[in-house]
């Protein structure tokens, strides 16, 4: 009798993990930065702030919401701590770096997407990353299947403009594409004429799959605009 009781809790134990296997959640990650935790209508901003947020008030309505991360005063270590789920500064990127030095993630820190892809997701990223732009340290040699966008920040865009920058010494700033396995290749200069569209391009240019060993997926999209607000959009049919 102890056997067959065995016996069935097994079963019903592979059937459950069967079950939660089957049952895994594509996982959507936006990651804006300059949003204020007020902005959106789902937490009391929306059309009283000047524009209504439907999809995202219907997103937070119908999921679950998590209200205690606590971002730092910086984009980089805010994105550092939420790719690691560790403080900024264990990882050397408590602040946003200056100049064409070497920063970023290096590879023993294990991120959400390693995670994510060693549980059998499909993993992409589109748009920003800031958090390392030398080989070793771009999104897909941190986990990441797929990547479309900029390594650094938005601001960047406006550098070739600037008067004195030919002979600054500083690397004019590219879109980046690449895959897993790979050094990412560069498109084309990040500059003012393709920075109000690379937001809805990134959105094009996605080409992440299931596969049949991989049905789930991990997509983060960072999108770059609200960086950047004095940038004036004209939207024509």
């Amino acid at each position: 009798m102890r056997l067959f009781k065995l016996i069935l809790v097994l079963m019903l134990s592979l059937t459950s993990i069967k079950a939660m296997s089957q049952n895994k959640p594509n996982i959507v990650l936006v990651f804006l930065d300059n949003f204020g935790w007020g902005e959106p209508g789902f937490n009391g901003g929306g059309i009283v702030r000047g524009a209504a947020t439907p999809n995202l008030d219907t997103i937070a309505n119908e999921g679950l919401r998590l209200t205690n991360f606590n971002v730092e005063v910086q984009c980089t270590p805010s994105r550092s701590a939420l790719m690691t789920g560790r403080y900024a500064f264990r990882s050397g990127n408590s602040k946003v770096p200056i100049g064409n030095n070497i920063y970023g993630l290096v590879n023993w820190e294990v991120t959400l997407a390693e995670t994510l892809s060693n549980a059998g997701y499909t993993t992409g990223i589109f748009g920003k990353w800031h958090l390392g732009r030398t080989p070793g340290r771009f999104p897909t040699d941190q986990g990441f299947d797929e990547w479309f966008g900029i390594p650094n920040s938005s601001d960047e865009s406006v550098y070739f403009t600037q008067q004195g920058f030919a002979d600054s010494g500083v690397s004019e700033t590219y879109v980046m594409s690449g895959l897993k396995g790979q050094i990412p290749k560069k498109v084309r200069p990040y500059r003012l004429d393709y920075r109000p569209i690379i937001d809805l391009l990134s959105t094009k240019t996605q080409k992440i799959k299931p596969s049949n060993s991989s049905p789930e997926k991990l997509k983060s999209s960072n999108h770059s605009l609200l960086l950047f607000p004095i940038l004036r959009l004209t939207f024509r049919p």
